[in-house]
């Protein structure tokens, strides 16, 4: 199974210079988690999430409309491509501990985005599929390590 197989195309997405608020809204519109952030050009230069902007509202006190997705730019950003073996993407989240990855033409241009539900619904009958849903999502969700630094 390739991601074109089971990727959702139909998504909205922001600018860097939007505000939290607008990124909330499509989560809101869309029932999502997640949004991505691009270009001018379409090219995903960030990813947003549900927490990321709950943890930047709760510290930063500034209203959402004040806060510049732009802020969530400056990660490294994972993705795939649309003709990617979703075996590769398990392999992918886990790594990087991530439910969702945008899905990008080979000039980084967003064409989709594919999450762990994407998949799921897609192997309804499929035992084999379910168990790798099922093993991806226990290493995602384990805790990392806290490290504590001295000065």
């Amino acid at each position: 199974m390739k991601v074109q197989d089971v990727m959702t195309e139909d998504i909205l997405f922001c600018t860097s210079g939007d505000g939290l608020d607008r990124a909330a809204a499509i989560m809101w519109e869309r029932d999502c988690g997640v949004v991505p952030i691009v270009d001018a050009e379409k090219r995903v230069v960030g990813i947003i999430t549900d927490r990321d902007i709950c943890i930047a509202v709760s510290t930063q006190n500034k209203m959402p409309s004040e806060i510049k997705v732009e802020e969530f730019t400056r990660r490294k950003i994972i993705s795939c491509l649309p003709t990617a073996n979703i075996k590769d993407i398990f392999r992918l989240m886990k790594k990087n501990k991530v439910k969702r990855l945008p899905v990008t033409s080979q000039n980084g241009e967003l064409t989709g985005i594919i999450s762990l539900t994407d998949i799921l619904f897609a192997a309804e009958k499929n035992k084999k599929l379910q168990k790798r849903i099922l093993s991806t999502l226990i290493e995602i969700s384990k805790p990392n390590p806290i490290l504590l630094f001295e000065d």
